[in-house]
């Protein structure tokens, strides 16, 4: 269980990373403390290792000292912790099947900003394939455009805030700071409202990549786990 013997369990990587975010708002959502360490596989690789084998964010080391690794991991292992009435995923179906496929599609267009951003900031110039990128940022308009068709009631899932809004609105803000070309103003409405009334609700307010780290060149900055 989280948090016993009065220790917080540890949040390693930036909220600039939307994977960590994504956790950092489900926890804060949850109600589960944490203290948060916003190293990235750039700066502190040494570190990020210790407690992911592979070099990533997000982890999340437990009060035992045991680590979780993988966002994907971790809010599973959060959504089992506080039981099946407040897990961000329902347990459920219509509700279960629903909320996955919205999940999924977020972290599918997420994913496909990511192989772009990675092509344009990890070649010199004369080695970027601008085809891929093309292809991956038709990907993510496709994925977006799905997205924005949803009509919330008043949530993307249903009745009430799920994983389904943490994860899209995640990618959407990280779009949103790496390129913002794909999220053109006015052009995805229903997204931007989500977006704005989620603001509204202190974990994610509280963890938008807003800083001038956050805010800096992306090549400089560990994105993605």
């Amino acid at each position: 269980m989280c948090a016993k013997r009065g220790k917080r369990v540890i949040l390693v990587g930036r909220y600039r990373s939307p994977f960590t975010r994504r956790v950092a708002i489900s926890m804060r959502l949850l109600g589960i403390s944490y203290e948060h360490r916003p190293h990235t596989a750039w700066s502190h690789l040494n570190e990020v290792r210790k407690v992911n084998p592979v070099g990533r964010v997000p982890a999340l080391v437990l009060d035992s000292g045991e680590s979780l690794f993988d966002s994907t991991a971790i809010l599973d292992y959060l959504d089992q912790l506080v039981g099946s009435d407040r897990a961000l995923v329902p347990v459920t179906e219509p509700d279960r099947h629903r909320v996955l496929q919205i999940t999924a599609c977020a972290l599918g267009v997420l994913e496909k900003v990511v192989a772009a951003l990675y092509e344009r900031t990890m070649h010199p110039p004369e080695k970027i394939h601008q085809p891929w990128i093309d292809h991956n940022e038709s990907q993510a308009r496709s994925g977006l455009q799905w997205l924005a068709a949803i009509t919330p009631s008043p949530w993307l899932g249903g009745t009430r805030l799920t994983q389904a809004d943490i994860t899209t609105i995640a990618m959407y803000d990280f779009t949103r700071i790496v390129n913002a070309p794909l999220i053109p103003e006015g052009r995805y409405p229903r997204l931007d409202a989500l977006a704005a009334e989620c603001l509204e609700v202190p974990a994610f307010s509280e963890t938008k990549p807003v800083s001038e780290a956050d805010q800096s060149n992306p090549f400089l900055q560990n994105i993605s786990s």
